[in-house]
């Protein structure tokens, strides 16, 4: 677990042999999927040729991400549908960046450098700022989706991230491969095959960690820290 770094050193002339204490910041990355289901499949794409596809009519799967400094959660996306959303803007609408998270979750805490956090952090507030005024759709079309957007963000200051990416089957499998959260949780769980971290479904306290870490940043902890802290609510509705 990244804690932060306390170093010592002397000061002189003037307070010769005082100590100074020094403490490192820490900065992460987490990024955590909803993959629960078996819609990631080998299929046939054409002759000789077979693939993974994610069938997402039959389960879409999301995947967010989030920032801490210091172990506190200083920042959070999760783009989806606004709430309410048709079944027409759920392809293609106005967007939320706080869409709700209510199944069990697969993170993956990566350690970054200052300097690929404040990248990601531009980039997530470019993002953030853009869904709430309606500048971005969300857009199955143009493949802005949860995990094209999570991404995008990432790669800001990660550009060797997986492209998490593959055929759609809708049912047909596309020819092109899009981003989506089964081909990137594979592609991130093969890179850190020991780094999952599991949370229970609670919908309710994901939605307050959102809405907390972007209104009052650093206050909320990082809940992949503590997992066994985390407890289970199912939502009725769910």
């Amino acid at each position: 677990m990244a804690q932060p770094k306390t170093t010592t050193a002397k000061t002189q002339p003037k307070e010769k042999n005082a100590v100074v204490e020094h403490r490192d910041d820490v900065y992460v990355l987490v990024i955590g999927f909803e993959v629960n289901n078996p819609v990631y499949r080998e299929t046939p794409i054409e002759f000789g040729v077979t693939r993974k596809v994610h069938y997402v009519l039959e389960d879409p799967g999301h995947t967010f991400m989030y920032l801490t400094k210091n172990l506190k959660v200083t920042f959070f996306f999760s783009l989806g549908p606004h709430i309410g959303a048709s079944t027409a803007e759920r392809m293609m609408g106005k967007g939320t960046p706080e869409y709700k998270i209510p199944g069990l979750t697969r993170l993956y805490r990566l350690i970054i450098t200052g300097s690929q956090y404040e990248k990601m952090l531009a980039k997530g507030k470019e993002y953030r700022n853009d869904v709430l005024a309606g500048k971005r759709y969300y857009n199955i079309f143009k493949n802005f989706t949860c995990a094209r957007s999570a991404r995008d963000i990432i790669a800001a200051g990660w550009p060797g991230v997986p492209a998490g990416a593959s055929p759609i089957g809708t049912p047909i499998p596309t020819r092109e491969d899009y981003v989506n959260p089964y081909a990137f949780y594979e592609a991130i769980r093969n890179k850190f095959p020991n780094g999952e971290v599991v949370l229970p479904e609670n919908r309710g306290k994901w939605q307050e960690l959102m809405s907390s870490s972007n209104d009052y940043p650093g206050t909320e902890s990082d809940p992949s820290l503590y997992p066994a802290s985390w407890p289970m609510k199912k939502t009725a509705d769910e």
